[in-house]
């Protein structure tokens, strides 16, 4: 076996010896680990979020992305939800939430740049000078 190969390995057991580490340090504290693999199918399937937040968490009744909860508060919210337009899913265990998190966080917010959009950057420059005077 070359010593690249040996190398490459070494370093992906090590990775995964602290991926594994990390994951059971998270469980051992009360959280779960989500996996975006397994919160795909639960966003769009089994609670169809994407019924009022789109396919890409972007669109709908609210942006979902970018994500401005921790895990920790998303599960909280979505389980409890006060918001008369969103439902409560009291009944969503906290790992298939954690799956969701994890999924809308690999998502690329698709927003555009604020100098990509001239007039609003004019509007917001003009706002702050009018506050200053």
């Amino acid at each position: 076996m070359n010593r690249a190969l040996r190398v490459s390995i070494a370093c992906a057991t090590v990775a995964a010896g602290a991926a594994l580490t990390l994951s059971l340090a998270a469980q051992q504290q009360g959280q779960v680990v989500g996996d975006a693999a397994r919160g795909k199918p639960l966003f769009a399937d089994t609670f169809n979020c994407y019924a009022c937040h789109g396919f890409d968490a972007q669109s709908g009744e609210r942006r979902l992305v970018p994500m401005n909860y921790t895990q920790e508060g998303f599960i909280t919210f979505v389980q409890n939800s006060p918001l008369p337009n969103m439902p409560p899913f009291p009944d969503a265990s906290p790992q298939q939430l954690a799956d969701i998190y994890a999924y809308i966080r690999t998502i690329t917010a698709d927003a555009p740049a604020l100098g990509d959009l001239p007039l609003l950057e004019d509007i917001l420059e003009r706002k702050t000078r009018a506050a200053a005077e």
